[in-house]
């Protein structure tokens, strides 16, 4: 019976240390606010380093850049930024993920934007980006 008892506490304890810890949202965060100081001064180079290898294989970085132009272009520079939320997403079978939620002025338009970003080669990169202009 203490064998069973042993062998159930034993399976539990390896359940719990499967699961990876969060995501530090303080190193997250540097990674968002850096990408999108880069992008605000229109700093192309290297841009492609603040993505994960799925995000950048989804499409060329001209592709991407041609985008974060566009916005910029269509919002304005940006004024002020302001952190809203961080929160830690786990699904099994899927890296740890943090989507970290800025609102942020731009000179023409209000912005929420949303960065999911997650551990790949070489640090904390971001996998998808997402901007809502506030009614």
């Amino acid at each position: 019976n203490l064998m069973k008892h042993l062998l159930a506490l034993l399976f539990i304890f390896s359940l719990t240390a499967c699961a990876e810890k969060p995501l530090d949202t303080d190193t997250a965060k540097k990674v968002v606010e850096a990408l999108m100081d880069k992008a605000d001064k229109g700093d192309w180079e290297g841009i492609e380093d603040f993505y994960t290898a799925e995000f950048n294989a989804s499409e060329t970085v001209e592709v991407k850049v041609q985008k974060l132009i566009r916005l910029r272009d269509t919002m304005g520079p940006i004024q002020s930024k302001e952190f809203v939320s961080a929160t830690n997403v786990a699904e099994f079978g899927r890296p740890q993920q943090v989507v970290v939620k800025y609102k942020v002025v731009h000179s023409r338009v209000t912005s929420i934007e949303t960065f999911t970003v997650q551990e790949d080669e070489g640090g904390y990169k971001v996998s998808s980006q997402m901007v809502e202009t506030e009614s």
